[in-house]
C-alpha cells in the first residue's frame, strides 16, 4: 500500500500508476466490457419490434442489464497492453443465432479500447471505443470512461448513440471503501427523434442505505416527456409513463432473470494468440485465484516490462504501431472494425455467421456448395501458415474461465448463476485428437457438417412452403366461379333495372 501511495498525487492520471495485484479483478478490461451482452436477446427482440417507442424501451432495458454483474468488493480489471485482443460469443437459443464480441487495445497512452459486436441474423451490431481516464483526489478516485458506442439495427438503418457513466471509489485512505457509478448518460436515436436520459447518483453525505446506487431518468420525444424512470441500477428500476397513474417495474436483475442469461463462450486457449487476454494474463489470473499475491505481482511486472521493451524497439526502428482488427477514421477520429458488415441478413443466401482469428464472416450457400465439392475431391489438406500459426502454442488453461468455440456442436444452456465458471463445451468428433491443430480441423469439419444439414433443412422447409402454395393455387383454380345471377343481390338489382326500363318506356309512349 505504501508503494502505491508514494506514486499518487491529487489530480493525477492513474493510467501510469502501477497498481498492486490485491485490488485487481482477475480479468482484462476488454473482457469486462463484454458484460453488457449477457442479455443481448433484448436487442434481438428490439430489432423485430415495429413500434419505435417500444424499441427505445427495449434498448434502455438492455442498457441497464449491463451493470448488475459486478465483482465482490472494490476490484479493478487489468489494464490491457497495446495490441491485446479478446473475443467471445453468446448463443441465442430462441433464434438459433450468435452474438459475437471482438475487442482490441488500440492505444496505450492514452489507453483506448475499441470493440465491435455483431449478430447479423438477429439484425443488430454495435461499434465503439472507450478511452479510460482516472483521477485521484486524496481519499477518492474516479474512473472516467470517455467515448461512445453506436447500436445499429440493420434492417432499419437505425442508429442509437450511447454514452457511459463513470465509476467513483471512496474511502481509499480512511473509512469504508465503496464503489459507485455517477454522471449523466444518454441513449439517442436521431432518426426517430427519441432520447433516453439517465442520471447515476452518488450517495449524498447524509444519505442512508436506500440512497446508494440510485438512478433516475426520462424518455423524451423532442420536448415531450413520454416516461420517467427511478430506482437503483443494481436492483429494481421502475417506469411511470405519461397518462399512467402508477409506476410499473421496468427492469430487475432477479434470480429468474439471471438464470436466463445467455451463456458466454470464449476461444480455446490453445487456439489463442500470445496477445489474447486469457492467454496473456493466465499466470497472473492463476496466482490471484490461489491467493499468491507475490507471484501475481511478479507475473504482472514481467508483462509490463515486456510491453515497455516492445515500445522501445518500435521507437528505435521508427515503426509506428498498427492495430490488427480496427482502424482510425481520419475524418471522424472514430475507431472502426476493419471487417464490419452492416448489410441486412438474407435468409435465402446467408446460412450462419462465424468468427475466425478475430475476423467475422458469413457462411453462404454458394460457399458451402464449393467447399463440399472440394472436400469430396482427393488431395492434400491445406494448412494455415504465417506468424499466427507460430503463435498458437498449447498452454495451461487459466482457472475460472469458460471455453467453447463459436462453432461448437453442442447447444449451450442458460447460465444458472453469475459465476463465469463453465464446463468446456467443445465437441471433437472421433474422440481425443493428438494435437490442437487436428482438434481445430475436426471442429471446422463439424461446423461445415452442421451448415450442410442447416441447408438441407432450409431446402426442405422451402419445398414444403412451395408445395402448400401450389396446392392452394390449384384448389383456387378448380373451384367453380359463382354465377352472376346466383346472388340474391344480383336478382334485386336486375329487377330494379327492369322496372326502371319499363317506366321509361311508358313515359316515352
Amino acid at each position: 500500500m505504501w508503494t502505491l501511495l508514494k506514486q499518487l498525487r491529487p489530480g493525477m492520471d492513474l493510467s501510469r500508476v502501477v497498481l498492486p495485484t490485491f485490488v485487481l479483478e482477475p480479468r482484462s478490461f476488454l473482457n469486462k466490457l463484454s458484460d453488457y451482452y449477457y442479455h443481448a436477446d433484448l436487442l434481438s427482440r428490439a430489432a423485430v419490434e415495429e413500434d419505435a417507442y417500444s424499441r427505445m424501451k427495449l434498448v434502455l432495458r438492455w442498457y441497464l442489464s449491463g451493470f448488475y454483474k459486478k465483482p465482490k468488493g472494490i476490484k479493478k480489471p487489468y489494464n490491457p497492453i497495446l495490441g491485446e485482443t479478446f473475443r467471445c460469443c453468446w448463443f441465442h437459443p430462441q433464434t438459433d443465432s450468435r452474438t459475437f464480441y471482438i475487442a482490441e487495445q488500440v492505444s496505450h497512452h492514452p489507453p483506448v479500447s475499441a470493440f465491435h459486436v455483431s449478430n447479423r441474423k438477429d439484425g443488430f451490431c454495435i461499434s465503439g471505443s472507450i478511452t479510460a481516464k482516472s483521477r485521484f483526489y486524496g481519499n477518492s478516485l474516479s474512473a472516467l470512461l470517455d467515448g461512445k458506442a453506436t447500436l445499429t439495427f440493420l434492417n432499419r438503418a437505425e442508429d442509437y448513440t450511447l454514452t457511459m457513466p463513470y465509476a467513483h471509489c471512496k474511502g481509499i485512505l480512511y473509512g469504508t471503501m465503496t464503489l459507485e457509478l455517477g454522471g449523466k448518460v444518454t441513449i439517442e436515436c436521431a432518426k426517430n427523434n427519441f432520447q433516453a436520459q439517465l442520471e447515476f447518483k452518488l450517495k449524498p453525505f447524509f444519505g442512508g442505505s436506500t440512497s446508494i446506487n440510485q438512478i433516475s431518468g426520462k424518455i423524451t420525444s423532442g420536448e415531450e416527456v413520454l416516461a420517467s424512470l427511478s430506482g437503483h441500477w443494481d436492483r429494481d428500476v421502475f417506469i411511470k409513463e405519461e397518462g399512467s397513474g402508477s409506476s410499473a417495474l421496468f427492469w430487475t436483475p432477479s434470480g429468474e432473470v439471471r438464470r436466463q442469461r445467455l451463456r458466454q463462450h470464449t476461444v480455446p486457449l490453445e487456439e489463442q494468440t500470445e496477445l489474447e487476454s486469457e492467454r496473456l494474463w493466465q499466470h497472473v489470473t492463476r496466482a490471484i485465484s490461489k491467493g499468491d499475491q507475490h507471484r501475481a505481482t511478479q507475473e504482472k511486472f514481467a508483462l509490463e516490462e515486456a510491453q515497455r521493451q516492445r515500445a522501445r524497439e518500435r521507437q528505435e526502428s521508427l515503426m509506428p504501431w498498427k492495430p490488427q482488427l480496427f482502424h482510425l477514421d481520419p475524418i471522424t477520429q472514430e475507431w472502426h472494425y476493419r471487417y464490419e458488415d452492416h448489410s441486412p441478413w438474407d435468409p435465402l443466401k446467408d446460412i450462419a455467421q462465424f468468427e475466425q482469428d478475430g475476423i467475422l464472416r458469413t457462411l453462404q450457400q454458394e460457399a458451402v456448395a464449393r467447399q463440399t465439392t472440394f472436400l469430396g475431391s482427393p488431395g492434400p489438406r491445406h494448412e494455415r501458415s504465417g506468424p499466427d500459426q507460430r503463435l498458437r502454442k498449447a498452454s495451461d488453461q487459466p482457472s475460472g474461465h469458460s471455453q467453447a468455440t463459436e462453432s461448437s456442436g453442442s447447444t449451450p444452456e442458460s447460465c444458472p448463476e453469475l459465476s463465469d465458471e463453465e464446463q468446456d463445451g467443445d465437441f471433437v468428433p472421433g474422440g481425443e485428437s493428438p494435437c490442437p491443430r487436428c482438434r481445430k480441423e475436426a471442429r471446422r469439419l463439424q461446423a461445415l457438417h452442421e451448415a450442410i444439414l442447416s441447408i438441407r433443412e432450409a431446402q426442405q422447409e422451402l419445398h414444403r412452403h412451395l408445395s402448400a402454395m401450389l396446392s392452394s393455387t390449384a384448389r383456387a383454380a378448380q373451384a367453380p366461379t359463382p354465377g352472376l345471377l346466383q346472388s340474391p343481390r344480383s336478382w334485386f338489382l336486375l329487377c330494379v333495372f327492369l322496372a326502371r326500363q319499363l317506366f321509361i318506356n311508358h313515359i316515352l309512349k
